[in-house]
C-alpha cells in the first residue's frame, strides 16, 4: 500500500474540493476517495500523482472536469391547510419538509420558489374529480360562495436555484361549509325628500339567503333613540310627512335559508327634508301666520263611505301661531259650529293614515278630535306640515309629540 499525495484543487472561485489520503493497492488502480466542503455546486477536478514503492514520484496528472455535481433535490413531505374550511375564510397552505439536516440545509440555501395551483371538485363524494381554478396560483385562497359543498385541493412543488422541480404534493379539504350569514355594504338609496321611495341594499354572504329580516325606524338627529315604524319590514319604504326631520334607519338581520341568523346591521339616511315645491308653500303660509284650508269630514268615519265624496261634509280648518280649530260652515238654516278647538300643547298631535294618502286626524285631547280628508296627497302634506310648523316654530312643541311618539 502506498499513500497518495494530498492536493487541493480550486474548482470555481468559491468551490473547494479536498483530495484526502486514501489507500491504493497494486491491483486496484481505480480507487479515489475525497470529501467535499460545499460552498457552491460545480464541476469537480482531481489530480493524481503516482509514487512508486521506493519513493520515486511520477508525473502529476489532472483529470478532466466531471459532470456538474448537484445537491440532493428539494422535497416536500406533506401539505396541510391553515384556516377554517368555511365560506369567506382564507385557507393557507403549509408545507412540511423532511426533518433531516440535509433537506433543511438545501431548503435554506437552494430554494428558489414554490409553485401553487388550487382546484375545486365538481361535486362531493367518494370519487372526486377536480377542475383547476385558473387564476388561483398563490399560497392562500379565499373560499367563495360557489365552493360550498365542494372540496378544494391545492397542489404545490418547489423549484431550486438550478431549475429542478420537486415532486408535486397535494392536500384536499373536506366539503366547504356555508359561513355565518352576513350583510356588508348596507346602504339606503333615495333622494332625501319626504315624497320619495327608499330602498335598502347590501351584499349578502353566508350560504344561500333565506327570509332575512328588515325593520324600518326613525331616529331624531342627535338622539340615540330609535322609533319603530309599524308594519314597515320590506326592502322598500315610501316616505311621508311623518319622516320629515328624522333620519330613516333600516336594520337588516341576515338569515340563511336553513334559518341561521347573522348579526343585525343598520344603515341610515340624512334627515328627511320636505319636497322643495311643498316647502315653498309651507314657508309662505308660516310667514303669513294664519291660514284657512277647506277640508272634508266623514262624520260616520266609515272608510267605504268616505271614498264616495257624496258622503263627506265640508269643513274649514283654521290654524295660526297659537291655536287651531275646525269649523262646520253655517247654512241657510244653521249657524257655523266649531267642532274641534285647542292649542298645540300635548297631547295635541296630527295623525296620518298610511293606507290612505288623503286622510288625516287632528287630536286636540282625548275627547276632542276630528277625522278629515282632502283631495290630494299634496294638499294633505301641506296641511299637516303647516300645522306642525306652527306648533314647533311658535310653541316649542316637540316633533315626537306631534307624531304621538313616546320619546
Amino acid at each position: 500500500m502506498v499513500p497518495i499525495r494530498s492536493t487541493t484543487v480550486a474548482l470555481s472561485p468559491d468551490a473547494i474540493q479536498e483530495v484526502k489520503y486514501a489507500t491504493k493497492s497494486a491491483d486496484d488502480s481505480a480507487l479515489d476517495e475525497y470529501d467535499r466542503k460545499v460552498q457552491e455546486y460545480s464541476a469537480a477536478l482531481a489530480t493524481y500523482t503516482p509514487i512508486r514503492s521506493d519513493g520515486v514520484i511520477g508525473e502529476e496528472k489532472i483529470s478532466g472536469p466531471s459532470d456538474i455535481i448537484f445537491p440532493e433535490q428539494l422535497q416536500i413531505e406533506t401539505l396541510s391547510f391553515k384556516g377554517n374550511q368555511v365560506e369567506r375564510e382564507t385557507l393557507t397552505v403549509v408545507e412540511q419538509i423532511p426533518s433531516n439536516e440535509t433537506q433543511e440545509h438545501i431548503w435554506r440555501n437552494y430554494k428558489k420558489e414554490i409553485k401553487y395551483q388550487w382546484f375545486a371538485s365538481n361535486e362531493s363524494g367518494a370519487d372526486l374529480s377536480f377542475e383547476p381554478l385558473a387564476t388561483e396560483c398563490s399560497r392562500s385562497y379565499r373560499v367563495q360562495f360557489e365552493d360550498i359543498g365542494r372540496c378544494l385541493k391545492c397542489e404545490c412543488f418547489v423549484i431550486d436555484v438550478f431549475g429542478r422541480s420537486s415532486e408535486s404534493v397535494s392536500a384536499v379539504t373536506s366539503p366547504i361549509l356555508p359561513g355565518i350569514p352576513k350583510i356588508e355594504k348596507l346602504e339606503i338609496e333615495g333622494r332625501g325628500f319626504h315624497t320619495n321611495l327608499y330602498a335598502v341594499q347590501g351584499t349578502y354572504s353566508g350560504g344561500r339567503e333565506g327570509k332575512s329580516k328588515i325593520q324600518w325606524l326613525r331616529s331624531m338627529v342627535g338622539s340615540p333613540d330609535l322609533i319603530s315604524i309599524p308594519g314597515e319590514n320590506g326592502r322598500m319604504y315610501e316616505a311621508n310627512v311623518d319622516d320629515v326631520g328624522y333620519r330613516l334607519v333600516a336594520i337588516y338581520t341576515p338569515v340563511r335559508e336553513d334559518g341561521v341568523e347573522g348579526r343585525p346591521v343598520s344603515a341610515s339616511t340624512e334627515p328627511i327634508a320636505v319636497e322643495p315645491e311643498i316647502y315653498k308653500e309651507v314657508k309662505q303660509k308660516l310667514d303669513d301666520g294664519s291660514v284657512k284650508f277647506e277640508v272634508l269630514c266623514d262624520k260616520d268615519r266609515t272608510p267605504k263611505k268616505a271614498q264616495v265624496m257624496g258622503h263627506l261634509e265640508r269643513r274649514i280648518l283654521e290654524a295660526n301661531r297659537k291655536r287651531i280649530k275646525v269649523v262646520k260652515p253655517g247654512s241657510k238654516t244653521s249657524f257655523p259650529t266649531t267642532e274641534a278647538r285647542g292649542t298645540y300643547t300635548p297631547p295635541f298631535h296630527v295623525e296620518l293614515y298610511r293606507n290612505d294618502q288623503h286622510r288625516f286626524k287632528i287630536v286636540v285631547d282625548g275627547d276632542n278630535e276630528v277625522d278629515l280628508m282632502v283631495q290630494t296627497r299634496h294638499m294633505r302634506d301641506l296641511v299637516i306640515l303647516v300645522i306642525r310648523g306652527f306648533a314647533q316654530k311658535f310653541n316649542s312643541t316637540s316633533l315626537n309629540s306631534l307624531l304621538r311618539i313616546e320619546a
